[in-house]
């Protein structure tokens, strides 16, 4: 028995398109497209959790360069002669005023 072929229009104006038959035929299909559905939704939340990720790193390494920067101008600080002066006089050594003399020795080989 030949079926009747008609436009696509009156099939779904007729209903023909949920029939059980048209159902199966087109089962495969939209399976498929339910998968790909289901991968982009799951790598939507992959890439935003990689997102959130890379912010929190960028957060922190802008916090360890600023704790860095800080600490650096620390130590340059605290090593200028005078600072050091400063803490070495508390302890009870202090800074020498006398130029520094060089010493010089004369061997002859003979």
């Amino acid at each position: 028995m030949k079926e009747k072929k008609g436009s696509f229009f009156n099939e779904y104006l007729g209903g023909d398109v949920f029939s059980k038959k048209t159902v199966i035929k087109q089962l495969p299909f939209v399976l498929y497209v339910v998968f790909l559905l289901m991968l982009y939704i799951t790598n939507t939340y992959i890439a935003e959790d990689i997102n959130r990720e890379v912010l929190t790193k960028t957060k922190l390494l802008e916090d360890r360069h600023v704790e860095y920067v800080y600490n650096k101008s620390e130590i340059t600080r605290m090593t200028k002669q005078s600072e050091l002066a400063k803490i070495l006089r508390n302890k009870g050594i202090k800074e020498s005023v006398e130029p520094l003399k060089k010493i010089t020795i004369n061997n002859k080989v003979k």
